[in-house]
């Protein structure tokens, strides 16, 4: 391994580290529920009902999960890891970039100074705490070009290190199936897992989009249009995934998300708790406790 690796086992201590800290700020950040008492963001999966489909939660979680690091049009992620799984957030959306025979976290041709393994490292920790957890994991190709039969042989390595980490089948599961485990969603053709262009996922990721006026416009339609399909889907056929993240050339991502999640917490307000609306995975910027806690809590009503 080379000086990233290094590198990256250094941030990943200082992410560990920084575990407390997020933890401390919950409650301090937290939605107040609407209905009954929402769980701690730590533990909150625990509390639902086992024999549930992972495709009927709503479930918090980023994008660019690694995206810490190149300047303001790159960086989608202020938490670490660690601390966003802390946070509540059960999607991660890891970009990978083969070289040397492992994967660099890079967002683009940025390295963001953690390795894959950094990131497998991180979740196993988590769910190891938190037994009764699951974390949903993209893993697609970033800045590299491998073909797919190399990309797979890496992720099978990776496989061989974290044997019983891994959820790789390709169906949905339930909780009770996939508990302690990373689901792993492949956008690679070499990657088991659900496939990421498979009917069992239906997927909004409008992110080019470049004004304010096009958030409001396209954007910001499009992900409410997406939520409200979530919502009407009957049980188990598919999981619904939303980003609500979006950049371009005059609106970059801190600014896009800082405008877009007013509309989604107005969203999210204007839903009856009580009655348990599903809108699956809504995979966000600059995630916080808080932010979290706005989709999660509509699981308990």
């Amino acid at each position: 391994m080379g000086n990233g690796e290094a590198l990256s086992r250094r941030a990943f201590v200082r992410s560990a580290a920084a575990l407390g800290v997020a933890t401390a700020g919950l409650a301090a950040g937290a939605i107040p529920a609407h209905g009954a008492a929402v769980p701690q963001a730590a533990d909150w999966m625990s509390e639902l009902d086992q024999a549930m489909p992972l495709s009927r939660i709503s479930l918090p979680g980023t994008h660019g999960s690694g995206a810490r690091y190149g300047g303001a049009l790159v960086i989608n992620q202020d938490l670490t890891i660690t601390e966003q799984l802390a946070a509540g957030a059960r999607f991660l959306d890891v970009r990978c970039r083969a070289i040397d025979g492992v994967f660099a976290i890079h967002h683009d041709r940025f390295f963001q100074e953690i390795m894959f393994g950094d990131v497998l490292n991180d979740c196993q920790a988590f769910l190891s705490a938190h037994s009764r957890e699951t974390v949903l994991m993209r893993v697609k190709q970033e800045y590299s070009t491998a073909p797919d039969t190399e990309f797979g042989a890496i992720f099978a390595d990776y496989r061989r290190q974290w044997p019983n980490l891994f959820y790789t089948e390709s169906r949905i599961p339930r909780l009770a199936e996939s508990q302690g485990k990373v689901v792993v969603l492949a956008d690679n053709g070499g990657v088991p897992g659900i496939r990421w262009n498979s009917p069992l996922l239906d997927i909004s990721d409008d992110y080019d989009i470049g004004t304010i006026w096009e958030q409001e416009s396209r954007k910001w339609p499009g992900v409410r249009a997406h939520f409200e399909s979530a919502r009407t889907t009957p049980p188990a056929e598919k999981a619904y995934i939303t980003f609500t993240s979006s950049s371009g050339w005059a609106l970059w991502p801190r600014d896009a998300d800082t405008n877009i999640w007013p509309w989604v917490t107005d969203y999210l307000n204007g839903l009856d708790v009580t009655a348990k609306p599903i809108i699956g995975v809504v995979a966000m910027d600059f995630t916080t406790a808080a932010k979290a806690e706005q989709v999660y809590r509509l699981n308990f009503g």
